[in-house]
């Protein structure tokens, strides 16, 4: 009768241990209402307290004091308002403790004080503005340290002198302008140091002489004008630099000849506008090398010797219009990864530098504006391609490389595909078709509106054409709702063509406008000027002829002159009258006179 219930007993007992230790139903019964309390992907013991809202204290009285992980955010529409004080002493497993958004202002003094096993301690997105030693006072076994996206502003000399096994040190995206010597003092094993997201002046060395055994700087974001040199020399284990977006005007020759074991170099984003001959003379060891985004016109036949072992290299966005192939005959060997997007370069030199890399399987050439490529331009070793953001109107299998695996077509112009186009684009391992002005009228769509539904390929893709249906997803389309072709809609080039036709005919009519205007007034202003010349010389032929009927003189030199204008009265002599001048005038002979005029 006994064993029953001995046997029932030792079931209860088992069950109990399993709630308690967290696998049964995966919670305990140490956990908050607002968070949860499963094991992790390495059956660690997490609680993860995520819905936000949470205020001081932490309820960590009400946690499992086995907990080994601990997660507290929060959402941006429901924030958490929390300090960090002497409150998880209890946790005598702990090994990462991560609090985030959860507007934390200052670290306690001795907040972590009896928790030796922590490993990662992860503070970033909050409001701290200072951080000092003994804020970190026990964490012996601490490894990494994650302050990024706070309002830190300067740090003490010495500070992180308690955390000797650090490895891994994230000061991101705060305030900082500046290092004062022996910041990093005792940081003897630190790898790892990001400073990106702030805003230096410049780099002391002075404050990089305690971390020899750095591997890894980033320091992206920051606005600098240039590196002092002597910091690679301080850091000659350095594997891993990071430079980009700064503003870096210029490169010397032996920039970094200190670091011989660098294994990647980004100088993206910054002003270079040439890289100088032997630049990377010393970086033999360099797998990969970013120069996008600068303003480089030309790379030296030099430029990239002795880089016998780079795998990738990334040149695109710059203002490339031309490129050599002996410039890349010192990496054809090796490399197998290259990147020229976005430059000036014609398919002449495309195929000029794709041929000089005999290795490269993995081909960008995205943003170039190319209309068309031809068949069997690009060699069938390719497995990756980007053409996306270029003006390709169509698509045949025969362009596309035959070991090809992954494409990105993105961003171009096509309005539809045939079959054998869709055919062999479903072969792929994956094709990125997004941003293309589909047309769904019956001669674009029509191939790939029967496999539509039989593929990923056409996955998230929409109409853009006609207007009827645009937006809609092609997955969704049905047979009877597409037009067929030569319909009232337009298509994009139509758009286009009529916006710019209209532009034309504006600018046309604006022009011949105003040629008129300018016309018009002159024509004006030359009429006005002759009517006003033309009545002056009226006005003046007037006044003289005036004068000269004033001072006429009626007989001159025996001759009869009239002077016009006459008298506009009519006057009729009379016969009598001319009677009595003939007798008069004969009288007057027979006294002897002469008659001079009338």
């Amino acid at each position: 009768m006994l064993l029953p219930c001995r046997r029932q007993h030792l079931q209860s007992l088992i069950v109990i241990w399993l709630i308690c230790s967290g696998v049964a139903g995966g919670t305990s019964p140490l956990c908050p209402t607002s968070c949860t309390c499963k094991p992790s992907d390495k059956g660690k013991r997490r609680i993860s307290c995520l819905a936000g809202g949470m205020t001081d204290p932490i309820p960590t009285g009400q946690m499992d004091p086995h907990t080994e992980i601990l997660e507290i955010s929060a959402p941006p529409e429901r924030k958490n308002w929390l300090s960090v004080t002497s409150i998880f002493q209890h946790f005598k497993q702990m090994e990462e403790l991560h609090i985030s958004h959860s507007n934390i202002n200052q670290i306690n003094m001795h907040a972590f004080w009896g928790i030796p096993t922590l490993k990662i301690l992860d503070l970033s997105c909050n409001n701290i503005s200072a951080v000092f030693d003994h804020n970190f006072r026990g964490l012996v076994n601490l490894i990494e340290l994650n302050l990024d996206e706070n309002r830190i502003s300067s740090l003490q000399s010495a500070v992180f002198k308690h955390l000797t096994e650090l490895r891994i040190l994230s000061l991101q995206r705060n305030k900082l302008h500046m290092f004062v010597p022996r910041t990093f003092l005792k940081l003897v094993k630190l790898r790892v140091l990001r400073i990106s997201g702030n805003k230096f002046d410049e780099l002391d060395p002075e404050a990089f002489k305690e971390i020899p055994e750095l591997r890894t700087l980033e320091c992206r974001h920051c606005g600098l004008q240039r590196i002092n040199t002597q910091i690679y020399h301080l850091l000659p284990y350095l594997t891993h630099l990071d430079l980009g977006y700064n503003v870096i005007q210029y490169l010397y020759y032996d920039e970094f000849q200190d670091l011989h074991r660098l294994h990647s170099l980004k100088l993206d984003g910054n002003l270079f506008p040439v890289i100088l001959e032997h630049t990377f003379v010393n970086q033999q060891q360099l797998k990969y090398l970013c120069l996008a985004r600068n303003r480089i016109a030309k790379l030296p036949a030099t430029a990239l010797k002795n880089l016998t072992s780079l795998v990738e290299l990334d040149i695109g966005y710059n203002k490339l219009y031309k490129v050599e192939s002996v410039a890349f005959s010192h990496i054809a060997r090796s490399l197998e990864k290259l990147i020229i997007s976005g430059n000036n370069i014609k398919l002449e030199g495309i195929k000029t530098v794709v041929d000089a890399v005999y290795n490269v399987v993995d081909l960008s050439v995205a943003n170039m504006k190319i209309l068309d490529f031809p068949t069997n331009f690009f060699p069938d070793r390719l497995k990756s391609l980007n053409l996306s953001g270029n003006n390709l109107t169509e698509l045949f299998p025969e362009m596309l490389p035959k070991q090809l695996e992954n494409l990105d077509l993105s961003n171009n112009k096509l309005k539809g595909l045939n079959q054998s186009a869709v055919l062999h684009l479903e072969s792929l391992t994956s094709a990125d078709l997004r941003g293309n002005p589909w047309t769904c009228e019956l001669c674009h769509i029509t191939d790939m509106f029967f496999r539509v539904n039989k593929s990923n390929l056409f996955t998230n893709l929409t109409c853009a054409f006609p207007s009827v249906l645009n937006g809609k997803p092609l997955a969704k389309l049905n047979l009877e709702e597409i037009p067929p072709c030569g319909g009232t809609e337009y298509t994009e080039e139509d758009f286009e063509e009529t916006s710019r036709r209209g532009l034309f005919i504006g600018l046309v009519c604006i022009l011949t406008l105003g040629v008129s205007s300018v016309t018009f007034v002159i024509y004006s202003c030359v009429k006005r000027h002759r009517d006003n010349a033309a009545q002056r010389e009226k006005r003046t032929s007037e006044s003289c002829q005036e004068n000269n009927i004033a001072h006429a003189t009626v007989f001159s030199k025996s001759q009869i002159s009239f002077q016009f204008p006459l008298d506009l009265t009519e006057r009729k002599l009379s016969v009598s009258t001319i009677d009595e001048i003939k007798k008069e005038d004969r009288q007057g002979m027979s006294n002897g006179s002469v008659v001079t005029g009338l």
